[in-house]
């Protein structure tokens, strides 16, 4: 394959990977703004706290066993050892029950005490016992989705990857309209409490998990009893004893569960002691007010955040078999490719978005969330771009450090940042208020990044000099393109009253926007150089891009 091909094929195999992903956030987003105002700002908080020790608690239930069935599944069906095939399969659903359900249980004992922890001292009875009743409501999740990725892994592993896509579409729908129906129907139209509606949102993943896990259950059937036949038909016994299929899934699983748990450890530090300690700091007179700031911070400024996170995941999955297949080959030189390769690609997707961020803060956020405290969840969201660049970035070279087998260093970067972070919380958070949050979360990546990046050059030899001289070039394109559009928005009079007008003229200016930066980038020739191709008309862009 010559170097422009090989451009192309890695650039489609990531962006494949976060098209599918952006749907599934995309339909996440949906549900969040009609939340926030049947819910009310200041219980997003709540929504916050509750799904971060979500995602820390689904690590440890599901212990990387999903991903570890996918690998398996694909090794031994390739090999033909269909009865290896199924025991992989029994063998890693049953951790995952075993796990889930251990998991629940310390949920259940321990909800009361994670509740008083995470509001503060100062929190008021009431509060606590909601946040209570919601971790109560999650321990369903908690056993539901780590059964239904195990399904996914097994799926994943025999190649039914549009089964595996249109379950997680079905999954997020079914959440998101049971969020809006249901929450409607109980705080609109019966008047119960606002706090029902967060109630009923973690109640919904429940009922999406469940609805997908029946989908997969069902349409699966026929890939299962194909298995089973082969199973049968295979003369010679598995190739591995259930003892050795269990001790390789936890030796493929954990090294994964470890990397995962100590990249959610910035917003879990976020998460439980934000609130105590501005109390402690302050005064219990701030509670309200840090709650209300947290909630914009940590829900509604962290769901906005998820549409460039895309990048990360889509990139993190898709440069997998690309990097592997240069470290097995043992091309220091066709890595470095490849690692500039995916650095253009993202700073030349990133770096627009966020500059559009920084500058239309306001904008963004009234049309996403409306005009209630749209001061101060602007001004949170402009800042906490700094967090959103460098949190994008992270992951992925996390991705290739796990791809480049550096599990150990990636475990110890992590371990350092994560060290980082706790030292700076306290003093930036009592300095800054919820922006400290921000300005540590932003050493916490940063940390990641230097350590990670000195890591590939130590191992691999990596220069990314070209890809540092595309950055400049990128962010001066990036603020050419913006200044003009912002200017122009500055002249309309806008009161913000109206989304649908806002949402009219941010389409006009991100069009102008578009071919400003368009005719900037290609005029310094960094889609030419990124993507590997000379013509950069519209009509040869798509025909690279169409698989």
């Amino acid at each position: 394959m010559n170097k422009e091909k090989m451009k192309q094929s890695l650039l489609i195999g990531a962006l494949t990977s976060s098209f599918g992903i952006f749907v599934s956030k995309l339909l996440g987003l949906l549900y969040y703004s009609p939340l926030s105002a049947i819910a009310g700002e200041a219980n997003m908080a709540f929504y916050s706290i509750v799904y971060t020790y979500y995602d820390l608690l689904l690590q440890i239930s599901q212990a990387g066993i999903p991903f570890a069935i996918a690998a398996l599944v694909a090794k031994y069906y390739s090999k033909n050892d269909f009865k290896s095939v199924l025991l992989v399969k029994k063998m890693g659903t049953s951790i995952v029950l075993g796990l889930s359900f251990f998991t629940g249980l310390f949920l259940l004992l321990a909800a009361e005490p994670i509740a008083r922890q995470s509001l503060g001292a100062s929190a008021p009875k009431e509060d606590i016992a909601n946040l209570k009743i919601m971790f109560n409501i999650l321990v369903i999740a908690v056993i539901l989705v780590p059964l239904l990725s195990s399904f996914r892994g097994y799926i994943q592993g025999l190649k039914r990857l549009d089964l595996y896509a249109s379950s997680q579409v079905l999954e997020q729908f079914v959440r998101v309209f049971s969020i809006i129906l249901l929450g409607y129907l109980f705080v609109v139209i019966l008047r119960f409490k606002n706090i029902w509606a967060i109630f009923i949102a973690i109640a919904a993943a429940s009922l999406g998990a469940l609805a997908a896990l029946f989908y997969t259950k069902i349409l699966g059937r026929q890939d299962e009893k194909s298995v089973v036949l082969l199973a049968k038909k295979q003369e010679e016994g598995p190739l591995m004893s259930e003892k050795e299929i269990v001790k390789e899934i936890l030796m493929l699983g954990i090294p994964y569960v470890i990397i995962s748990f100590l990249g959610t450890a910035g917003p879990l530090i976020n998460t439980t002691f934000f609130l105590d300690h501005m109390t402690r700091v302050k005064g219990p007179e701030v509670y309200e007010s840090a709650k209300l700031a947290s909630g914009i911070l940590q829900a509604n400024v962290a769901k906005i955040s998820n549409i460039p996170s895309v990048l990360a995941l889509g990139f993190g999955s898709g440069m997998v078999p690309y990097l592997s297949e240069s470290l097995e080959a043992r091309d220091n030189k066709k890595i470095t490719r490849q690692i500039n390769q995916i650095l253009d690609t993202v700073i030349f997707i990133l770096v627009p978005m966020i500059m559009i961020f920084i500058f239309f803060a306001r904008d963004i956020y009234y049309i996403m969330y409306g005009n209630h405290n749209l001061d101060l969840g602007a001004s949170l969201f402009a800042v906490s771009n700094i967090q959103i660049f460098l949190g994008t970035l992270a992951p992925i070279f996390s991705s290739m450090m796990m791809s480049l087998k550096l599990r150990k260093e990636a475990i110890i970067t992590l371990i350092v940042s994560f060290i980082a972070k706790l030292i700076t919380f306290f003093p930036l958070v009592a300095l800054f208020g919820a922006y400290g949050m921000i300005y540590s979360s932003g050493i916490y990546y940063l940390m990641q990044i230097v350590m990670y990046f000195l890591s590939l050059r130590r191992n691999f030899g990596i220069n990314i000099k070209g890809s540092t001289r595309r950055f400049i070039k990128t962010l001066i394109a990036s603020v050419i393109m913006v200044l003009p559009a912002f200017a122009l928005h500055s002249l309309i009079p806008f009161d913000y009253s109206s989304r649908i007008a806002d949402i009219m003229i941010m389409g006009v200016l991100g069009l102008i926007m578009l071919g400003i930066y368009y005719a900037i980038t290609v005029k310094m020739r960094l889609p030419q150089k990124i993507f590997g191709i000379k013509d950069i008309s519209l009509r040869k862009l798509l025909s690279v891009l169409r698989p």
